[in-house]
């Protein structure tokens, strides 16, 4: 308790906190507007996955250059940066629409040009934590970090729905751009000890960077085997994006507000697993705790592809977003302790990398195989790959552990 109230006192990760969750809620309210239209307006599971493959596109190919120049440059800057050209961004794409034309399109653009400049936050972020909290904080600190996310899921998601039928696409893209602009100006106040970088390097050297801390990854278990098995659990998992908003109009006769309302649940359960995690001692048996988490996430999406009620997605998408809270704050430890700090950048744009470059193929073969089978049945099945995929971490574990023994030897 006494080290979470310690990290409360900490400027620094207090303008983190409440930045990320202004500009996040802005973001979640985003999502839900445009995966609606595209899933209403266009309609059919097609559209969906074109929107959704452009959130994962620019992270699989500008995530490598991300961490090098996370790795180069100061890391408070990149995320500053980031955020304020992300919301004039926004501004701007408001003009286009407005025309009458190729909306789907227009919508395609705005996504693929944030995501773009997320991709070169976020390994900022993640490298910028431990710069500001204390090493046995990091879980504290990474718990109440995803539960900035957590809460602006409950509140976007709740209202998004609501927020399309009064003022539409349009105003829903304004409040994210007000968001991004909001969290960037509370970014500028952070005071972080950063060592100065080597501006020197030239874009010759990149590649060499790149493949230098990719090399780092596969030499421990723990960063090579955690990072493999999350993208392979993420790429059967995924799907249920896709195919939530369409269990909701085609089985269960709901509207964009029932859909938001689901969606928020994820939420719930990931701020419940948050707030749990910032206040208790941090977990011994990590990768055992994320076997479990798996195994249930997986037995969460196939129970949804069984029922189709309320009174079973309700509580599959609150269970779905708590164990999704514990995952994420683990390996984010995990990963953050085990990088060294030279190459943390690249360590989490390797993630992003990989997790995004499956994504896309993951929406893509969603979308294919649905249209040769039920969306139902397919949550089943992949709901019981998904859960099967989390035996790997006791492989992990052990080749940890035979590690640690070596090096004590």
């Amino acid at each position: 308790m006494a080290t979470n109230v310690h990290i409360l006192k900490n400027r620094n990760f207090l303008l983190l906190f409440f930045g990320r969750l202004i500009s996040t809620a802005g973001s979640a309210i985003f999502f839900v507007a445009i995966v609606w239209a595209a899933a209403t307006k266009v309609g059919g599971v097609g559209p969906v996955s074109l929107v959704l493959m452009a959130t994962a596109i620019p992270s699989a190919i500008f995530s490598p250059f991300a961490g090098v120049l996370a790795d180069r440059k100061r890391k408070k800057w990149i995320v500053i940066f980031t955020d304020m050209i992300s919301g004039i961004v926004l501004f701007l794409m408001l003009i286009f629409l407005n025309a009458e034309f190729g909306q789907l399109w227009i919508l395609l653009g705005v996504v693929f040009t944030i995501q773009i400049l997320s991709t070169f936050f976020n390994p900022a972020l993640q490298s910028l934590v431990p710069l500001i909290v204390k090493d046995e904080e990091l879980s504290n600190a990474n718990a109440l970090l995803s539960m900035t996310g957590s809460i602006s899921q409950l509140i976007g998601m709740a209202i998004g729905g609501i927020l399309i039928a009064v003022v539409g696409l349009y105003g829903a893209i304004l409040v994210d751009g007000i968001s991004f602009i909001f969290s960037g100006i509370s970014e500028v106040f952070l005071e972080v000890n950063e060592v100065k970088k080597d501006s020197k390097k030239g874009l010759g050297s990149i590649f060499s960077e790149i493949k230098e801390g990719f090399a780092v990854v596969f030499k421990k278990a723990d960063l090579g085997g955690l990072i493999v098995t999350e993208s392979i659990i993420d790429f059967f998992g995924t799907p249920i994006f896709i195919f939530l908003p369409l269990i909701i109009t085609r089985y269960m006769n709901g509207g964009s507000a029932q859909y938001g309302l689901m969606q928020s649940l994820m939420g719930v359960g990931t701020i419940v697993a948050s707030v749990l995690l910032s206040f208790m001692p941090e977990p011994k048996r990590k990768f055992l705790l994320m076997a479990i988490s798996t195994f249930i996430l997986g037995s969460c999406m196939s129970f949804i592809g069984i029922k189709q009620s309320y009174f079973v997605l309700a509580p599959a998408l609150l269970i779905l977003g708590f164990f999704s809270g514990i995952a994420n704050v683990i390996q984010n430890v995990i990963l953050q302790r085990s990088s060294p700090k030279e190459v943390r950048g690249r360590v989490f744009s390797f993630r992003s990398t990989l997790n995004s470059g499956l994504r896309p193929v993951s929406y893509g073969f969603a979308g294919l195989i649905s249209t040769l089978f039920p969306i139902t049945t397919l949550l089943v099945y992949l709901g019981i790959l998904s859960g099967l995929c989390g035996f790997a971490y006791f492989f992990i574990s052990k080749k940890v552990n035979q590690d640690s023994v070596k090096i004590i030897e």
